[in-house]
């Protein structure tokens, strides 16, 4: 399994404090977040997943986005937008702490879709994580529904494949335009 917090370290995504308990995106104008629940780390893991597993560029995606359910405001976890001006939202992404329990989980899936039906623009898509499990969704608010799903799209990918894993993968050709896929030993 990768550590992705020693590569986003590496690569100057994020940092920490000296006792881990705030963090830094330093490509959100260097926002400091707390860094000392669960959940948190979470979150964190999933930025950088889709930075380096799904290759979206890190200035299209935002955390904690306002969400205006009613007369209340919600956060979104995060957002992946499909433009550099972070105008259309792509992806809505919720995190839980690893520890969930399957209720607060499934809580979490509702949430999300929620969230997703009250953005102003289309979503396309919802991922909802606890980094040790992952429910993805396509969501089409013409319609009022939601297809699950294998995986996201990665970045500049169309259309994603009926299956996430591929036995030996690094043979695979990569085309542009097309799905990569995980590693499966």
């Amino acid at each position: 399994m990768k550590d992705y917090i020693k590569i986003g370290l590496e690569k100057g995504y994020i940092s920490l404090n000296e006792d881990m308990s705030r963090i830094t995106y330093l490509f959100q104008n260097n926002k400091e977040y707390a860094y000392n629940k669960p959940e948190d780390k979470v979150q964190a893991e999933t930025v950088l997943r889709l930075i380096l597993d799904y290759n979206y560029p890190a200035r299209r995606i935002k955390q904690f986005v306002q969400v205006t359910m009613g007369r209340e405001v919600k956060e979104a976890d995060i957002i992946v937008y499909e433009d550099d001006a972070c105008i259309r939202p792509h992806i809505l992404v919720e995190c839980k702490r690893e520890e969930v329990s399957e209720a607060e989980y499934q809580q979490a899936i509702e949430q999300a879709y929620s969230y997703a039906f009250a953005l102003p623009c289309d979503i396309k898509y919802v991922w909802v994580t606890s980094g040790i499990k992952s429910d993805y969704f396509e969501v089409d608010k013409t319609q009022n529904s939601r297809n699950q799903m294998p995986d996201i799209p990665q970045f500049g990918v169309k259309t994603v494949a009926s299956y996430k894993y591929v036995y030996d993968a690094y043979f695979l050709p990569q085309i542009a335009g097309e799905q990569r896929f995980l590693i499966f030993p």
